[in-house]
């Protein structure tokens, strides 16, 4: 997705997808299941598709279909009923629009970072009712390493025409947190998301408990000369 030519000087902030901005599970487990069904397998339930998500789409593959599970026909077909799937605007967190509007408003230069396939992404993101706040999204294609490479932040880092120094990653589980760590951004978990562990010990510099409170966070760090990118503080919102 292309960066929007309109944007301000202000910093750029990178969200995570799935168990950051939506609740993409229950949408996964249809998926998912419509594969079992196809197969007489056993159905999956959304508990145990929260713990797959973060990992990608191939783990979900072989957690619903276990063994006899074929890595590249199935992949291949998840994502085809993934993309004709429409996304159910309740499933975003509770804040969502309104903080990216903010967000927006403030001058602030946005970025979607996923492992989901980047065209699925642009869909779901529109169909989600939050294209419109979004300058780019980066997301899995063919020959990008998928994080905890910080290949997908450096892309849209780009787009954003942004560095490092002016830039915020916000996420949700282990992975985000070492991508962070990886492309040398400050890093925001939200702490309700789908951590692989405990959320506690997740390094990371702020801690954010709900949306509403994410403006004025990101202020703060970009204001605080003191949190350079990479730091690990513990600064936490509710």
């Amino acid at each position: 997705m292309p960066p929007n030519p309109n944007r301000k000087s202000t910093g750029a902030i990178l969200f995570d997808l799935d168990g950051t901005l939506v609740d993409s599970a229950p949408a996964m487990t249809r998926g998912l299941n419509e594969m079992t069904r196809r197969r007489g397998a056993p159905p999956v339930d959304v508990a145990a598709v929260r713990r797959w998500v973060s990992l990608g789409g191939d783990a979900m593959v072989r957690g619903a279909l276990g063994a006899a599970a074929d890595p590249l026909r199935d992949l291949d077909e998840f994502r085809d009923i993934l993309r004709g799937q429409t996304a159910d605007r309740g499933d975003l967190y509770p804040g969502v629009p309104a903080m990216l509007a903010t967000l927006k408003q403030e001058g602030y230069r946005i970025a979607v970072c996923t492992n989901k396939r980047e065209d699925i992404a642009v869909r779901y993101a529109a169909g989600l009712g939050i294209a419109a706040h979004i300058d780019a999204i980066v997301g899995g294609a063919p020959g990008r390493n998928l994080k905890p490479d910080p290949m997908l932040a450096h892309i849209a880092l780009e787009l954003l025409s942004a560095g490092t120094y002016e830039a915020i990653f916000v996420g949700d589980s282990e992975i985000d947190a070492e991508t962070a760590i990886a492309a040398g951004l400050r890093f925001v978990l939200v702490t309700f998301g789908y951590p692989h562990g405990d959320v506690a010990v997740i390094p990371a510099d702020a801690r954010l408990d709900e949306f509403d409170a994410l403006p004025s966070l990101v202020a703060e760090i970009f204001a605080d000369e003191r949190t350079p990118a990479g730091g690990r503080g513990t600064r936490m919102n509710s």
